[in-house]
């Protein structure tokens, strides 16, 4: 059983019962249960979730490239350009403010470049690819994942079964899932 009773879920599973204060996971992990082996995209789950409309399972061929991509590079061409020729500005700037001794105009100068330098560590990746800025897909996928894992940990310290068998059937992902054994195939009344 994994039911919500108000502001709590009843949970049973193999002989053990108890009983957790409602959290976003707990739906999240309610919903892949009502439809084993079925995907759901994130975008979806997190509308479940949230107590939005049933909705369906979703596939990748179905949803609008919007959901499944970035909203493009964290910095384009041209402001790289201008981060790399601001940067070696400074680097004549920091090197005269050095010959003539000024420690606050070389301060300033070793500030701006150290900004410079990480704005652009963070947009660019290994290689020198450009990272995207995340889509809302990106960012549903790492809030359910931190949900379901923040879920699954208040289960394991009630019930280390039941979370060893959600540990091995709950997929998350940009598609999330419940895919439990065929063999042993379970019922859960939600």
């Amino acid at each position: 059983m994994f039911r919500r009773e108000g502001e709590y879920w009843s949970i049973a599973f193999a002989g053990e019962a108890f009983r957790l204060k409602d959290v976003k996971g707990l739906r999240y992990l309610a919903h892949l249960l009502r439809h084993p082996g079925r995907e759901f995209h994130v975008l979806d789950l997190a509308a479940a979730g949230a107590g939005g409309p049933r909705i369906s399972p979703a596939r990748e061929d179905e949803l609008p490239q919007a959901r499944l991509s970035g909203t493009g590079p964290i910095l384009d061409e041209q402001a790289k350009a201008a981060y790399r020729a601001r940067l070696r500005d400074l680097e004549e700037e920091l090197a005269e403010a050095t010959s003539w001794a000024d420690p606050v105009r070389a301060a300033k100068a070793r500030q701006e470049r150290q900004f410079l330098t990480d704005e652009l560590s963070a947009a660019v990746g290994l290689g020198g690819r450009d990272r995207a800025a995340g889509s809302p897909a990106e960012r549903a996928r790492v809030r359910i994942t931190r949900a379901v894992k923040i879920a699954l940990a208040r289960i394991r310290a009630h019930s280390p079964a039941l979370a060893g068998h959600l540990d091995a059937t709950i997929h998350t992902g940009t598609f999330c899932s419940y895919t439990p054994d065929p063999r042993a195939p379970i019922t859960w009344h939600t």
